[in-house]
């Protein structure tokens, strides 16, 4: 008997639903990796992208000229938004651009209604690394604009050390991870400072030298700086300042040694002989002291110019170092034997020590005054906090020292500066540093 026959399939009556293609954004076959025609406004801008919008006009001339020679790329918003529910109010449109805003803004110029552009939910992770490192490739980016990104991904939970070694691929050379860190304390800086290093009336190296000044005399040192002052001496004048108004402060609380209230009255012309009778105050010494402060003698200004620019690279290295990360070990012996060589500062160079580590936020205890953190250090048995604690005070004890030398360096000041141009990306700025680096002759000739 012969088998049977197979039965036919049976086609469907119904019609197949059409929709209608501006609604479709996406099928099924779509990855990442594909190239699709969106519409412009299906796309909104990137959260992460803080590039300024600049110089839009001639590069749609461009395209307009020469065609689109480089897709754009996107993110479903859905997915963006799982990843960063927290610019869900910047989020306007079913994707959201992951690098080619200037593109897609050029072509809203030109008229165009679709861009091509590549999707690329796969590096949603990786948003904002990829936001700054496009934006490093196809644009001098600001000071402030870098440290907007680094900012970001700080926030994101990359180190001092992961986002210069990620962005030294893509940049144009290495960067430090102290450059890293530098660009971000640019953010604190007084408003007026920032809007002046935004238009590009002051030089980054001068902003990070305000950085060492309180914001309400940031904006003296800027004043000081458009006038026409050099950044170290604009510096060095504010910081003389605020010494002479803190020793004018101790003068004004000595008190007659007994207790009596009349003593708080004492007036600058008079001095309490600690016995209830007034004496004439002793003659103004005009010596060293006021020949040191004098503004005719370069050297001091310099080096106080120098050792004020040197404690921000030391509070870079100490903010950037990762002391649990084998690869600094070398680093950190360098520091500590430096510091166990130079003569004992340990009271001094903890007080240092202890505020640099305050202001950083890796202080880790709940520590009133620095006798009492490194006594608890001590105590702990924590070895990071241990080594933390250790490698900043020898860094302080190292650069007291080197502030200190008043005559000329040796091997130990010299190897500490170049420690810092290392690691925190210092760079000597006064002649007379340079000097006692060897990078110019005492004639000032390299």
């Amino acid at each position: 008997m012969a088998g049977a026959l197979p039965r036919p399939k049976r086609k469907s009556t119904k019609s197949k639903p059409e929709v209608a293609p501006e609604e479709v954004l996406y099928t099924d076959t779509d990855r990442s990796g594909d190239t699709l025609d969106l519409e412009l406004s299906s796309l909104c801008s990137n959260p992460f992208n803080k590039r300024a919008k600049k110089g839009v006009p001639e590069l749609a001339a461009t395209i307009g000229e020469v065609g689109l020679l480089q897709n754009i790329a996107h993110i479903r918003a859905d997915v963006w938004l799982e990843a960063y529910p927290e610019t869900r109010d910047q989020i306007t449109a079913p994707n959201v651009i992951l690098f080619g805003e200037h593109r897609w803004l050029a072509c809203q110029e030109l008229g165009w209604e679709t861009i091509p552009s590549v999707l690329r939910d796969d590096k949603v992770e990786d948003a904002r690394l990829i936001t700054l490192i496009e934006n490093l490739r196809r644009a001098q980016l600001s000071p402030l604009e870098e440290a907007e990104h680094y900012h970001a991904l700080r926030e994101a939970g990359l180190s001092y050390e992961q986002i210069a070694e990620k962005v030294g691929e893509a940049a144009s050379g290495a960067i430090s991870k102290g450059t890293v860190w530098k660009r971000i304390k640019l953010l604190e800086l007084a408003p007026a400072v920032q809007e002046a290093l935004r238009d590009g009336t002051l030089k980054v190296s001068a902003a990070e030298k305000a950085q060492q000044l309180d914001r309400s005399d940031q904006e003296d040192y800027l004043g000081l700086v458009r006038g026409g002052a050099h950044p170290a001496e604009a510096q060095a004048q504010i910081l003389a300042r605020q010494r002479q108004g803190e020793a004018l402060e101790t003068t004004a609380t000595v008190s007659s040694g007994n207790g009596d209230a009349d003593a708080a009255a004492t007036t600058p012309e008079t001095v309490s002989t600690g016995n209830g009778a007034a004496a004439a105050p002793p003659a103004p010494r005009k010596s060293k002291q006021a020949k040191q402060s004098s503004p005719g003698d370069k050297g001091d200004a310099d080096r106080r110019a120098a050792a004020a620019a040197r404690e921000v690279s030391c509070r870079a290295l100490l903010a950037s170092t990762d002391v649990t990360d084998p690869a600094n070990s070398d680093l950190i012996l360098s520091v500590l034997a430096a510091a166990v060589l130079a003569p004992p500062q340990q009271s001094a160079a903890q007080q240092r020590a202890f505020a640099w580590l305050k202001e950083s936020g890796r202080d880790g205890l709940d520590a009133s005054d620095a006798s009492s953190y490194f006594a608890a250090i001590q105590d702990s048995d924590d070895a990071t906090a241990q080594r933390l604690a250790a490698f900043a005070a020898a860094l302080a004890a190292v650069e007291l020292r080197t502030a200190a030398r008043r005559q000329s360096w040796g091997s130990r000041e010299r190897n500490h500066v170049r420690v810092l141009q290392e690691h925190a990306d210092y760079e000597p700025q006064s002649e007379w540093e340079k000097v006692e680096l060897g990078l110019v002759d005492a004639g000032g000739s390299r």
